[in-house]
């Protein structure tokens, strides 16, 4: 099914071997021909409903046809989904139980074939496409039972496609992880390789946002800490023992579930940089050890409000991240040791603002973490490493513009239920507000308050517009310069009217 289009526009262009004989193509009898035989080769027993569920492919197929904004050459079954995520949004009850079908058919039809022999990059968006849909209308049930027994790290990569840009390294080791996670899960008797991912990459880069669309995908319980802030075993403050006691409230305090579930560790960075105490102690150096312990698996006793219980931390899938800035001077001087390269090897250069990501890409290794300061046991543990790049002004521009659920749709969703009207952020725009996150030190988060601020007198003005159709942003709104142009449907513009709380100077600016 994965390619429908191309294969019923060939069969309509090829010459028949007999004359008079008209190959079918793109009919209808021959897309109904193409699409009984997939799902004959799917559900050999014709279940219930089959034929009604493949009149509804067929006219899935025949709207992307008709569709004039689709080029020929540009129609897939993405396109399809589309238009059943469309009618889904139109109405859950009448399209539900079809766009299940369907949703079921295309995933069986696709593990059946591309899918299971690693899969090519179109089966996994389209697996991806699938999974999204189905979420978002039919909730996470499904879901689980998918990552614990038949999704692959393909299609956990296509799922995180479908909403962050770029990254691959970093979205394959994490696929894989949660896939290898799933296997402990089923499979709590059989002993398994430890699984400890790190993630290296700058502020904003995407690394907490991958693991939120996976606890999105899987369910399962996950906590989210900062580990800059643990204190050592003997003196107050935040242990181990209270990010798990998170994650066992996280669980809706089950226990079984608990010990299923993903702890990311975000700042872990900062945990390999000395801090001595006023009595000599590195203090990092015993929260590396107190965190060792529970990353190889082992039971950790918990004690809230004078009760107690153990948590066994063996099939817990851990996420460790953080910026490692000036890591690659270490690499470069340990180039330098390894290739006799003479010089001063006693002092590392000034860091730079900007690391050299690619270096450490090429170069990260444990011995790289133990001589930032990571213990030799601690840095055992990690079994995958991967380096997330720093975004460009085209990957904010991507963020801003491709991502299901992006910033922009979820304003355009607003304003629509506000006022019916349409938000449109022209492409003069889109640039304008990346050129200026792109300059923050914050990375993609930037993109929120910059978004923020321009919408937030649009908000305020929209709903009381009459008949209100449309609401344009341009660079010079993005710059300040200018006032958001409201289109009505006398197509009268209501540029620079000015409201009671908002000036023309306050719309737009930034």
């Amino acid at each position: 099914m994965i390619n429908i289009f191309r294969n019923l526009d060939n069969s309509g262009r090829q010459k028949s071997r007999h004359p008079g004989e008209k190959l079918p193509g793109n009919t209808h009898a021959g897309v109904s021909e193409y699409i009984s035989r997939h799902l004959g080769a799917v559900y050999p027993g014709e279940p219930e409903d089959c034929e009604d569920m493949a009149i509804y492919i067929e006219m899935l197929y025949f709207r992307v046809i008709e569709d004039a904004s689709i080029k020929p050459e540009a129609r897939s079954l993405a396109d399809m989904l589309d238009k059943l995520d469309d009618d889904l949004a139109y109405s859950k009850e009448i399209f539900g139980k079809r766009a299940r079908f369907v949703l079921d058919f295309l995933e069986a039809d696709l593990l059946r074939g591309s899918m299971k022999n690693g899969g090519e990059d179109d089966a996994c968006l389209i697996i991806g496409k699938i999974i999204t849909i189905r979420m978002r209308y039919f909730g996470q049930k499904s879901d689980k039972s998918r990552i614990n027994g038949k999704i692959y790290p393909a299609q956990i990569k296509a799922y995180l496609d479908t909403y962050i840009i770029g990254q691959t390294d970093a979205k394959i080791a994490v696929s894989n992880a949660v896939y290898g996670h799933g296997k402990r899960v089923r499979h709590p008797n059989t002993r398994f390789a430890p699984d400890v991912v790190l993630l290296i990459g700058p502020s904003g880069c995407g690394k907490s946002e991958i693991m939120r669309r996976i606890r999105e995908l899987t369910g399962y319980p996950m906590v989210f800490t900062d580990v800059s802030n643990l204190g050592a075993s003997q003196y107050r403050g935040r242990h181990k023992e209270d990010i798990l006691y998170e994650l066992y409230e996280a669980a809706g305090k089950d226990k079984k579930l608990a010990e299923k579930g993903i702890v990311f560790m975000d700042e872990f960075d900062k945990l390999l940089l000395p801090a001595v105490s006023e009595k000599g102690i590195n203090v990092h150096d015993d929260v590396q050890s107190q965190l060792l312990t529970m990353l190889e698996g082992s039971d950790v006793e918990l004690k809230n409000d004078g009760q107690s219980l153990v948590l066994n931390t063996s099939k817990m899938l851990f996420v460790l991240a953080g910026a490692f800035q000036g890591i690659d001077e270490f690499i470069k001087a340990d180039k330098m040791k390894k290739e006799k390269v003479p010089g001063n090897m006693g002092f590392l250069s000034p860091l730079s603002k900007d690391m050299d990501l690619e270096l450490v890409r090429n170069n990260i290794n444990h011995e790289v973490l133990m001589n930032y300061g990571m213990k030799r046991e601690l840095a055992g543990r990690i079994c995958s490493i991967a380096v997330l790049e720093k975004l460009k002004l085209e990957d904010m521009i991507r963020i801003l513009k491709e991502p299901r659920d992006n910033l922009i749709e979820r304003y355009a969703r607003e304003i629509r239920l506000s006022s019916g009207a349409e938000l449109c952020f022209d492409d003069t725009a889109i640039t304008a507000i990346a050129e200026t996150a792109i300059k923050m030190p914050v990375g993609a988060r930037a993109l929120q308050s910059i978004v923020g601020d321009i919408m937030m007198p649009v908000l305020y003005r929209a709903p009381g517009i009459d008949n209100l159709k449309k609401i344009i942003i341009s660079r010079d709104v993005v710059e300040g310069k200018a006032v958001p142009d409201y289109i009505t449907s006398e197509d009268e513009s209501l540029d620079g009217m000015i409201l009671e709380g908002y000036g023309e100077t306050n719309a737009g600016s930034l």
